[in-house]
């Protein structure tokens, strides 16, 4: 690979089936400090950790960076794939940008030009890729008159346009897509997976959608956060009447907090109320708090003090709390071809995304293993693939950038269905419901005047 002021990015991918690396180029004089994204773009889309100078994959030889990226492990959708490598990031903030070559200022995002098969998918079932992906299946999208999809509808064509992707579940194991389980929202736009585990309940072959639809009238489900929370909780509110489940809207409430620093600003005394009979929380905060520029440790501390507020005002360990992971953004520059921290933006974008929800992961698994109340719920694979939404000629969906925002939504929505039927189904087996004269719970009634009579404040 040869790198210099004309050709400062270099891909040397895979030229047969035998090979499992990736080699990556960077010129140290073009980018000092590369911080590098690495997709794999086909029949699924495969999104790498980012990389930077402190991986354990990259090495420094005269001027030039050079990052390895191994396939080795993956157990992909067989198919046709590109490499799709971006500089997200070329130094630390306040940097002279001058330093930046004149002459390569417009190579921060290359794209494989070798256009190779990669026939990924004939490694192990041992993958250490999750059962759910982006795939490409466009036909999916379309249904016939009578409502039915073709079974044929899971074959890409061999020109994949971002606007064609659908969240779907896979099969590893026979390398296949689970496609006879799909719903489209009423824009007749956004197609997504339901997951069979919310289909199937194995122990007596019933749905466990039925457990959805059994969620009591005094058994509230919360988004509590940021503008992140409002978006998966509006994507869950146009998403769960479509499910058949019966639900009624009442049950699923949308709480604002912005900054754990002054909670009370976000929360008036019909919140509060509100905030004390939820019993299910699905938490996104930091948004604001990210875009303001507050470091990942200071995020952590902020996150440890938000669970902490959580658990004094429910204390009972059977109310879950999902902490969804935070995400990048989806409306980033349209332009391909600058450095976005060299442009002036210092947004969520996802080197500095996958900082912060490690720290949010750490503060999590911190907790006491023993009843646990808090749960960290990693959507960065629905989240992260898109990253840098193209809103080119090239893709076939008319205002593309909000389609894949209510693609990514409501699929992070889906999971919320799931978590609140298996959680549902889990009360249930502890004979715990809730009633319009208080919590049942192993056959003993405690009145509303126990669980409310000393509501926790937040901020004090």
């Amino acid at each position: 690979m040869i790198v210099n002021s004309t050709n400062p990015l270099s891909i040397s991918a895979l030229s047969s089936i035998l090979q499992s690396e990736i080699k990556i180029a960077v010129w140290k004089d073009f980018c000092p400090l590369p911080v590098i994204r690495v997709r794999l773009v086909g029949p699924e889309v495969h999104v790498f950790p980012p990389f930077t100078l402190t991986s354990n994959s990259t090495s420094l030889n005269g001027d030039v960076y050079t990052f390895s990226v191994n396939t080795q492990e993956l157990s992909l959708l067989t198919g046709m794939y590109t490499l799709d490598v971006s500089l997200m990031r070329c130094h630390d903030k306040g940097r002279n940008t001058s330093t930046i070559v004149d002459a390569a200022t417009n190579s921060c995002r290359v794209e494989s030009e070798w256009n190779n098969v990669l026939s990924i998918g004939v490694g192990s079932n041992d993958s250490n890729v999750g059962n759910w992906g982006w795939v490409h299946s466009p036909e999916c999208k379309s249904q016939s008159s009578a409502g039915q999809r073709s079974p044929e509808c899971a074959l890409p064509n061999s020109h994949p346009n971002q606007g064609d992707y659908i969240f779907m579940e896979i099969n590893r194991e026979t390398k296949s897509l689970v496609s006879d389980n799909l719903v489209t929202l009423k824009d007749g736009i956004t197609t997504l997976s339901k997951p069979t585990s919310l289909l199937t309940d194995t122990s007596d072959g019933s749905s466990n959608l039925r457990h959805f639809s059994g969620l009591s009238n005094y058994e509230l489900a919360c988004w509590l956060g940021d503008d992140d929370a409002q978006k998966y909780y509006r994507a869950f509110m146009d998403l769960f009447p479509l499910m058949g489940s019966g639900q009624r809207p009442f049950k699923f409430k949308y709480l604002r907090l912005s900054d754990i620093s002054d909670p009370t600003k976000d929360f008036s005394d019909t919140t509060q109320q509100t905030y004390d009979k939820c019993k299910i929380f699905f938490v996104s905060y930091g948004v604001d708090r990210i875009d303001a520029g507050i470091s990942p440790k200071e995020y952590g501390q902020e996150i440890n003090t938000l669970l902490d507020h959580i658990e004094k005002s429910h204390p009972d360990k059977t109310y879950p709390v999902w902490f969804l992971s935070t995400r990048s953004n989806t409306s980033m520059p349209d332009n391909a071809n600058s450095c976005i921290s060299d442009v002036g933006y210092q947004g969520r974008v996802p080197d500095q995304i996958h900082a912060f929800n490690e720290a949010s992961r750490q503060v999590i698994h911190a907790k006491p293993q023993s009843e646990r109340q808090f749960h960290f719920l990693d959507n960065t694979e629905i989240t992260e693939s898109f990253w840098h939404i193209e809103t080119t000629a090239k893709d076939t969906t008319s205002n593309n950038v909000q389609t894949m925002e209510t693609q990514i939504t409501s699929a992070v929505a889906m999971r919320c269905i799931d978590k609140i039927a298996h959680q549902v189904k889990l009360w249930r087996s502890m004979n715990q419901m809730g009633t319009i004269n208080g919590l049942m719970k192993d056959g003993r009634l405690i009145p509303n005047s126990e669980l409310y009579k000393q509501p926790y404040t937040w901020g004090k």
